[in-house]
């Protein structure tokens, strides 16, 4: 039987099609993966990258360390933060990045955040990195959208971590 909290039985769980739970540390492992880079229309896939890799160079965070694993070790040595000053994410910002010596900014964060960040620049944003961000949204992914001096280059997707076993748990 399947208990709620109150400790009532609710249903034989034999005859159950839905399972709703808490995927954060039930199923997941509680941090987020890059998974794939999306340019936007016109812009270059490795100078995309390049960005992406960029913004995370001193991003401690779990989800930073695998943009910068996904960018690949080849890209990731030839950048350089000499001069840079990192912007950590915060709250209010839904952003972090990194400010490059010459007045170069780049910032990945939530789409709401960058476009808004981006309209405050003077430029639209991308159609097709909308569409994008609502793919990776509806397929359960977080989008990070990355931009350099306010022009949206694309968007990075982070996918949750399912823990080993879980498929054989929900089987049994």
């Amino acid at each position: 039987n399947v208990i709620t909290k109150s400790g009532k039985a609710v249903e034989t769980a034999g005859h159950l099609d839905t399972l709703l739970i808490d995927k954060t540390g039930t199923i997941t492992i509680g941090n987020r993966k890059a998974r794939n880079f999306y340019p936007s229309n016109g812009v270059d896939q490795l100078e995309f990258i390049k960005a992406a890799a960029l913004s995370s160079l001193a991003d401690e965070t779990p989800e930073g360390k695998s943009i910068i694993e996904l960018a690949g070790h080849d890209i990731v040595k030839t950048l350089s933060m000499e001069g840079a000053k990192m912007i950590k994410f915060t709250a209010e910002t839904r952003s972090s990045g990194v400010e490059l010596p010459g007045g170069r900014s780049i910032r990945k964060g939530a789409s709401d955040a960058i476009k808004k960040l981006s309209a405050s620049q003077g430029f639209p944003f991308p159609a097709e990195t909308e569409v994008s961000v609502k793919d990776i949204a509806s397929n359960g992914g977080t989008p990070l959208v990355v931009s350099d001096n306010g022009k949206v280059l694309g968007v990075i997707e982070l996918q949750d971590i399912i823990k080993t076993g879980i498929k054989e748990r929900f089987e049994r």
